[in-house]
Parts: C-alpha cells; sequence; structure tokens
C-alpha cells in the first residue's frame, strides 16, 4: 500500500496557509491545518504525523513552544518540524536549530522551492 504522508501546518495566515495546504495536497500528502498554536496541540494529542510546519510567530503557543511540546512526545521525537517566517532574523534561525528544527523557510514562499523542501524532508 502507497500511505500519503500526513503533515501538521500552523499558520494565522489564511492565504499562507492555504498556499501550503494546496501545494502539498498537490504532492499527494494529507495536510491538517491549524490556525494557533493552542489548535495544533489539541491535533497532536490525538494523531500522529510525519511532518509539521509551524509559523515562528504562531498565536497563543508560538512555533518554538510548539516544537518543544512535541519533541517531549515518544511519538514526535523523530518527527521533522521546519519553521516558516515573515522575518529573517538570524536570532530565531539559531533558535530554530537549538530546538532542532529541520529547516527554516522564509515567507512569502516559492512554491515550487517550498514543495520540494517539505518534501525532501520526508522522503
Amino acid at each position: 500500500m502507497n500511505w500519503k504522508k500526513r503533515i501538521l501546518i500552523v499558520d494565522d495566515q489564511p492565504a499562507v496557509l492555504m498556499l501550503m495546504v494546496y501545494l502539498l495536497t498537490s504532492a499527494e500528502c494529507e495536510v491538517v491545518a491549524a490556525k494557533n498554536g493552542t489548535e495544533a496541540i489539541r491535533h497532536a494529542q490525538k494523531e500522529e504525523f510525519d511532518l509539521v510546519i509551524t509559523d515562528i510567530d504562531a498565536p497563543g503557543i508560538n512555533g518554538f513552544e510548539i516544537c518543544a511540546y512535541l519533541k517531549q512526545d515518544f511519538r514526535f521525537v523523530r518527527t521533522p518540524v521546519i519553521f516558516i517566517s515573515d522575518h529573517y532574523w538570524e536570532e530565531d534561525r539559531r533558535r530554530s536549530l537549538e530546538f532542532g528544527a529541520a529547516d527554516y523557510i522564509k515567507k512569502p514562499l516559492d512554491g515550487a522551492i517550498f514543495a520540494k523542501r517539505v518534501l525532501a524532508h520526508i522522503k
């Protein structure tokens, strides 16, 4: 059987979230979208994912806190987490690596490059 890869995406910008969902479902991934960190944690408590994409500035529980929460759960210890952000601050990039991020992608997203970078972490 060919199982679809499951991806959790966290972003409070509807247009960006819709773009990421479209790009990854077009690449035959199963995508669950969350508008904030609290919603993302709720999904993670009930479901497992092959990869998580989170905006650093997610409302409520931010991307770093989401990542820290996930990495404490044995189901997500090896799950790649990709941070995305509107800004490219070296401090955020450094912190994302300290939190164990697999990648750091700056918005606005280039659709083709975004999809390839994400899929590279789950193939």
